[in-house]
C-alpha cells in the first residue's frame, strides 16, 4: 500500500480519468442548460435573473465598478475557494464535487443564454469572455474536483470493507500539494485574465 504520493503519481493514477469524466460533465451540462434556459426562460425573466446574479456577484465582492484589482482579488479568493470545497468535501461520500462541475457549468450555460437575449454574439463571447480565462479557470476547478473524488472513492472502499491501494493520508497530502502548486497558480493566472485582459477583448 503506498503510503506517499508525488503530484505526477497522483495526476496519473488517482486523478486523471475523474477528470476526464468531469470535463465532460461539465461540456454536457453546459450545453443542455444553456438549450433548458433559452427553452424555458421567458424574455420578461432576464432582467430579475440580471438582478439576481448581480446581487451573487456583489456577495462575492464583484460589483460593475470595482477595479480590476479588486476585481481579480475578488475571482481568485471565490474561485480557490470553490476549488478547495470541491476537494475537501469530497471526504463526505456523497459525490459532491459533481455537484460544484454541474453548477458552475449551469453557469456558463446561463450566462450564454442571457447573451442571446440581449441580441450579442454568444460564440462571441465565449471564445473572447469566457475561453481566455476559463481554460485555466475551469481545469483547476475540475482538478479540485477529482481530488476530491479520489478522496471521495477511497472513503466509500473503507465503508464498504473493501482494501485500497494507498493510504487516505497519501492521497490528501498529494491533494494538498496539487492544490498548492497546480490549482492555485492556475486559479491565480486565471484571475489576472479575467479582471485585466478580457475587458479588453470584450470592448
Amino acid at each position: 500500500m503506498k503510503t506517499s504520493l508525488s503530484i505526477r503519481e497522483a495526476w496519473n493514477d488517482y486523478y486523471r480519468k475523474d477528470f476526464v469524466r468531469l470535463l465532460l460533465v461539465f461540456f454536457v451540462t453546459g450545453v443542455v442548460s444553456y438549450w433548458l434556459f433559452r427553452t424555458f426562460v421567458a424574455a420578461e425573466q432576464v432582467d430579475e435573473i440580471l438582478a439576481q446574479l448581480g446581487e451573487s456577484f456583489e456577495a462575492s465582492g464583484l460589483t460593475f465598478d470595482s477595479s480590476p484589482r479588486d476585481m481579480m482579488i475578488a475571482l481568485f479568493v471565490n474561485n480557490t475557494r470553490v476549488t478547495l470545497l470541491a476537494f475537501l468535501l469530497g471526504m463526505i461520500p456523497l459525490f459532491i464535487p459533481y455537484v460544484f462541475v454541474v453548477i458552475n457549468a449551469a453557469v456558463i450555460g446561463l450566462v450564454a443564454m442571457l447573451v442571446g437575449f440581449t441580441g450579442e454574439s454568444v460564440i462571441k463571447v465565449l471564445v473572447l469572455g469566457i475561453l481566455p480565462h476559463g481554460v485555466t479557470e475551469i481545469s483547476a476547478i475540475l482538478l479540485g474536483a477529482a481530488m476530491g473524488l479520489s478522496l471521495n472513492r477511497h472513503v466509500w472502499k473503507k465503508l464498504r470493507g473493501k482494501e485500497t491501494d494507498v493510504t487516505f493520508k497519501a492521497l490528501l497530502f498529494a491533494g494538498v500539494k496539487t492544490f498548492l502548486f497546480i490549482a492555485v497558480p492556475l486559479l491565480a493566472v486565471s484571475a489576472v485574465i479575467e479582471a485585466y485582459v478580457t475587458p479588453l477583448l470584450l470592448q
